[in-house]
């Protein structure tokens, strides 16, 4: 039997409002290693532009003039990435190294997605066929490559006849008329592609890596065991073999030569491995010698456009390089900088907004844009405004809970966790967290007295309602089998609660307004059987419960925002939605370059931070960004 190598296309309410966000130009680096770069193939083409993906989830266009235009598609993984001929168009594979594996197609002119496509297994390639009709996918399944119309995103059925299995280079004629793909196996197959049928298969090299072809489909070449290997690509034979320590190829079917990039501790050169007639290739000859790299900084992908070599690093710098064919050496320097602070967390404080970064606690608000320095941070990620003063605390560790007296400065330890903290909340003079998914405990501030209030599997969230009254979002395969429990903290008696789902999380209650609610997030199945994720509520006085504004997708990684009657939530991921409790109006706000990572509020301001630690400031009703700020590494506002 065949596998389904795809679940379904992504087609909840994030997609559409994708078309209304906004990208940023600068030459800030990626925030993780770059895992790609894509230009247009070809020696010399009108646009010479180059995209870098990261594991931060960015995509970035880097034009002729060194600046970047960055935008986060995704909070996962970019593992690998396609250009269009069209110029125009991107296409993304996403990954969580585990169950989530989604191909999606972008349209870089409205930053919108075209279409998403999530597949039961991993990606082992992706490209598209030289006129850009298709988007191939091969997958690490018995059936093998997946055909999709690049416009539509239709599946094409059945465009080879037999399965492939899994490839790892996929490279089709100019007419389109022919594919031919690569196999770890040690196999290259050639496919008629106006009938799906086989037209010759040939053993080759097995398990190589970076495989390219480049000579007008003359050779293919990959990596084993740090060895080029050249092949002839009509035989399969192998032309020759080169020894290159960790070498990354940077090849294109339309340049004749081969390039590649050998590192030697802060510096690299560049080879190219030249054709000889279309029979045979030139021993390596180096035409580039370069230093400059930084420390500890190691090269992870390159690409060239045009004239110029464009190299990847693992803390996420980009190089720019002209090739100038000389061994002399030269001093290079990154196209990124490093330009902004990264801010981990918000919280509001009155009218203004506390503003956590890797070393310091700020003051500032929009209307005055003063940032006051009001503490030392001494490592810590997350922050909870107690009064006058703050409790630091970091997410997923066992650092000790800790109290800043803002005005001496002077920091006192709350409590220390018995395992890493998953989730902490302030209620009162009461701080709940829960350790190690395992364990809800309770310390009382004033009186400094550290209790465990629940002991189960699974658990997601835990809030406090009341003195006595808690509530507990977690997964229901565990006992008891509901997403949602009630603790009485002072007799210890536990509720099963009537909310139907799969699990909950994201609990959010606000004991000034309308005391009687709980909301949350909570993933189930609809009707159909679909997965859904959800917002929920559960009123305490009747004890019953409602779900609203479903999305057709498992989201396990959002939040929700209470500010009465404003429901905040990020479900969905790429963008804030704001829901009137009272009068059920859904409200989207416009997002920025980065996807938003929490919110707060003040009377006037809402203030979106996002995965790259800017922040985005918003009139509470009004869809449009006011402004996207990023803090300096010299502590000032930077306004885009």
């Amino acid at each position: 039997m065949k596998n389904n190598t795809f679940l379904y296309m992504l087609t909840f309410f994030l997609m559409a409002g994708i078309a209304f966000s906004q990208s940023h130009i600068s030459t800030q680096t990626h925030q993780s290693p770059v895992t790609a770069l894509a230009a247009l193939d070809g020696n010399m083409t009108a646009d010479a532009s180059v995209f870098s993906s990261g594991s931060d989830g960015f995509l970035v266009k880097w034009t002729e003039d060194g600046l970047g235009e960055h935008y986060q598609i995704t909070d996962l993984q970019i593992k690998m990435i396609a250009r269009s001929p069209n110029g125009n168009d991107v296409a993304v594979y996403e990954s969580d190294g585990a169950s989530i594996n989604r191909v999606s197609i972008w349209n870089w002119r409205n930053l919108s997605r075209k279409y998403s496509y999530r597949f039961t297994d991993p990606i082992t390639s992706i490209a598209y066929s030289s006129k850009g009709t298709y988007v191939i996918c091969g997958t690490a399944s018995v059936s093998g490559t997946v055909f999709l119309n690049a416009n539509s995103g239709q599946i094409i059925q059945r465009k080879i006849k037999e399965d492939t299995g899994a490839v790892s280079m996929i490279h089709t004629s100019k007419t389109e008329n022919s594919a031919i793909m690569y196999a770890p196996t040690g196999m290259l197959t050639y496919y008629n592609l106006r009938n799906g049928t086989q037209k010759a298969r040939f053993s080759t090299e097995s398990n190589l890596t970076q495989v390219t072809m480049f000579n007008n489909e003359v050779f293919v070449a990959g990596v084993r065991s740090n060895t080029i290997y050249i092949i002839q690509a009509t035989t399969g034979k192998r032309v020759a073999q080169f020894s290159a320590n960790k070498p990354i190829l940077v090849g294109s079917n339309e340049r004749k030569d081969l390039l590649y990039v050998v590192q030697e501790n802060r510096g690299f050169k560049v080879y190219s491995i030249m054709n000889d007639r279309n029979k045979a290739v030139i021993n390596p000859q180096m035409i580039g010698n370069y230093n400059g790299l930084k420390q500890g900084e190691n090269l992870v992908s390159a690409e060239i456009a045009d004239t110029m070599l464009y190299a990847g690093t693992s803390q996420g710098n980009v190089y720019k390089i002209e090739l100038s064919e000389s061994t002399e050496s030269e001093t290079v320097y990154p196209l990124t900088d490093n330009m902004y602070d990264y801010i981990y967390d918000v919280a509001s404080k009155s009218e203004d907004f506390y503003f956590l970064t890797p070393n310091a606690i700020f003051l500032s608000s929009y209307d005055n844009g003063i940032v006051d320095k009001k503490g030392t941070n001494p490592g810590y990620t997350n922050l909870i405004p107690y009064g006058e003063n703050i409790i630091l605390w970091s997410k997923e560790t066992k650092k000790s809970v800790q109290l800043l007296d803002l005005a001496s400065g002077k920091l006192s330890v709350i409590f220390t966790p018995d395992q890493a903290i998953q989730t902490l909340r302030l209620f009162g003079d009461t701080l709940v967290d829960i350790e190690g998914n395992s364990t809800v405990n309770s310390y009382d501030i004033v009186q400094k007295k550290r209790e465990q209030l629940y002991l189960g599997a699974s658990l997601q969230d835990a809030v406090l309602t009341a003195p006595t009254d808690l509530y507990i979002a977690k997964s229901s395969a565990t006992n008891p089998n509901v997403p949602l429990l009630y603790v009485n903290v002072a007799t210890k008696e536990t509720v099963p609660l009537s909310l139907r789902g799969n699990i909950a999380y994201a609990l959010c209650f606000d004991p000034n307004a309308n005391a009687n609610e709980l909301y949350g997030i909570v993933i189930g199945q609809n009707s159909s059987k679909k997965t859904t994720t959800s917002l929920f509520k559960w009123n305490i006085q009747s004890k019953s419960a409602s779900t609203f504004i479903p999305i057709t997708d498992e989201d396990g990684d959002s939040l929700t925002y209470l500010a009465y009657p404003s429901l905040y939530t990020t479900m969905g991921k790429n963008q804030v939605h704001s829901y009137n409790l009272t009068s059920r109006r859904d409200f989207t706000y416009k997002r920025s370059a980065s996807m938003p990572l929490k919110i707060a509020q003040n009377s006037s301001r809402l203030v979106i931070l996002n995965r790259d630690g800017s922040i985005s400031w918003y009139n509470p009703t009004l869809s449009g960004v006011l402004a996207d700020w990023y803090l300096t590494t010299d502590g000032q506002w930077f306004e885009f």
